[in-house]
C-alpha cells in the first residue's frame, strides 16, 4: 500500500498540527498516559508521525502488550498536555475501552491497538523498520 503523503510526516520540517496521547495499562487496573505534539494534515498521518518518530517504542514493536489505544486530537492544547479528558476503563469482558469526557471536541480520533498495529505494518512495509 502507498500513502499518498509526498513528504511522511516524521520527516517534515513543521510545527506539529496534532496532540497524541498514547495510553498504557501500567497495572492494577491503572492505566498511564504520555502526550506530545505530532505532524500531519489528518489523524491518520499524525499517528504515522508517533509511530516512525526516533525512539519510539510503538513503531518498533509489532506488538506493545500494555498498549490500550493513541487519542489524536487537532489542534496543541496545554489542558491536554498536562490531563487530557480521556475515560479508560474495563468493560464486562475485562477489555480496555476508551472514551472523551468532552462529547462537544471535533477532530478527536482514538486509535485501537489493532489499528495501531496494522498501520505500523503497512508503515514499515513501505518504509523499512526504524533503528533510532
Amino acid at each position: 500500500m502507498n500513502f499518498s503523503w509526498r513528504i511522511p510526516p516524521w520527516e517534515r520540517g513543521e510545527d506539529c498540527t496534532f496532540l497524541a496521547v498514547t495510553l498504557t495499562d501500567s497495572g492494577d487496573g491503572q492505566y498511564r498516559h504520555v502526550a506530545e505534539g505530532v505532524r500531519g494534515d489528518d489523524p491518520i498521518e499524525a499517528l504515522a508521525d508517533l509511530l516512525m518518530a526516533p525512539g519510539s517504542l510503538l513503531g518498533l514493536m509489532p506488538s506493545y502488550p500494555g498498549l490500550i489505544g493513541v487519542v489524536v486530537r487537532r489542534g496543541i492544547d496545554s489542558t491536554w498536555l498536562a490531563k487530557p479528558p480521556v475515560q479508560v476503563g474495563r468493560d464486562e469482558r475485562g477489555r480496555w475501552q476508551v472514551g472523551i469526557a468532552q462529547t462537544d471536541l471535533p477532530g478527536v480520533t482514538v486509535f485501537t491497538p489493532t489499528e495501531i498495529s496494522g498501520l505500523v505494518s503497512r508503515l514499515q512495509s513501505q518504509y523499512g523498520r526504524r533503528t533510532r
